[in-house]
């Protein structure tokens, strides 16, 4: 059977996840779907969890990053429709009926919704609802208009022959880098109802690599912007340094809510390089102040 689905997983020792990972997508009921796992050679309990699931098509071999794993997985793929879903994120009941039916109209090419959220660090749980009005809000990296979240997102295999594969030399936004090029030709069907779990637990990428994120997001979409908008380069820059700075900040003082005193101070910093006015700002001494208190207290 031609499968219509095709479910891409890469992994690296996130065993812990990945059998919830599986289990969502067999609990969709769907037949004609493939579920292709590319796994780094974990070295955690991540083998034994694949061997129960021999359904899997299951590729253990060295990659360059996650989205080399995940382009590996790309071009394997047999289905009409693509679904990218990582180790510790899951389907909610009945997301594939759902998405299917959407696809029955050919002129939808991307589907994206919310998702729910569980928290390990104490927040209670909730929904977060996917925020995308137009393309160019992804230049705006500086900023929160655009939030399309990467497990709720499902797209025609003919794309990757439109637009390519995700750029290997990214590890954080080649997501959000490929959205900007598929937005270029096909417009988005946003449904408005959570369709997978993302759970912010503490070894998570996006987590760990926050500052990595930033870094990758200006790297990629500042040039964008100055060759979009070419005769406002000077006032976007001057608007991206005012942001990253306001974004800093912000971490900061959620770093120092949290007791991390060693990466607060280094957001801190990095607000303070990105606009040397936040230092004549209330806002900053107090979270200078609040941190340097956490250290006095230690």
């Amino acid at each position: 059977m031609t499968p219509y689905f095709s479910v891409i997983t890469p992994s690296w020792n996130q065993g812990a996840w990945l059998d919830g990972c599986i289990r969502s997508v067999l609990a969709q009921g769907v037949e004609d779907l493939e579920h292709i796992v590319l796994d780094n050679c974990s070295n955690d309990e991540t083998a034994s969890v694949l061997a129960q699931h021999p359904h899997l098509q299951t590729h253990i071999e060295p990659d360059t990053g996650q989205a080399n794993a995940l382009n590996k997985g790309f071009h394997m793929a047999r289905g009409e429709i693509i679904c990218w879903l990582n180790t510790d994120d899951q389907y909610l009941p009945g997301t594939l009926a759902r998405v299917r039916e959407e696809f029955r109209d050919s002129a939808v090419n991307v589907i994206y919704g919310d998702c729910e959220e569980k928290f390990f660090d104490g927040r209670p749980s909730g929904v977060r609802r996917a925020r995308f009005r137009h393309r160019d809000d992804f230049l705006r990296f500086w900023r929160k208009d655009i939030d399309i979240l990467q497990p709720a997102v499902f797209f025609r295999r003919r794309i990757f022959e439109e637009v390519g594969y995700l750029r290997e030399d990214l590890h954080i936004c080649m997501d959000y880098e490929f959205w900007w090029r598929v937005a270029e030709r096909h417009a988005f069907k946003y449904l408005g109802i959570p369709l997978a779990l993302q759970q912010r637990q503490p070894d998570s990428k996006t987590v760990k690599l926050l500052v990595r994120l930033y870094e990758e997001k200006e790297k990629v979409f500042s040039p964008l912007l100055d060759a979009a908008q070419p005769e406002h380069k000077l006032r976007n820059h001057l608007a991206g340094r005012i942001g990253m700075g306001e974004r800093w900040l912000g971490l900061a003082q959620s770093a120092g809510a949290n007791s991390d005193r060693v990466t607060a101070l280094d957001f801190l910093r990095r607000a303070r390089n990105f606009n040397p006015l936040l230092l004549l700002t209330p806002r900053w001494w107090a979270a200078f102040l609040h941190i340097h208190r956490q250290r006095r207290s230690v």
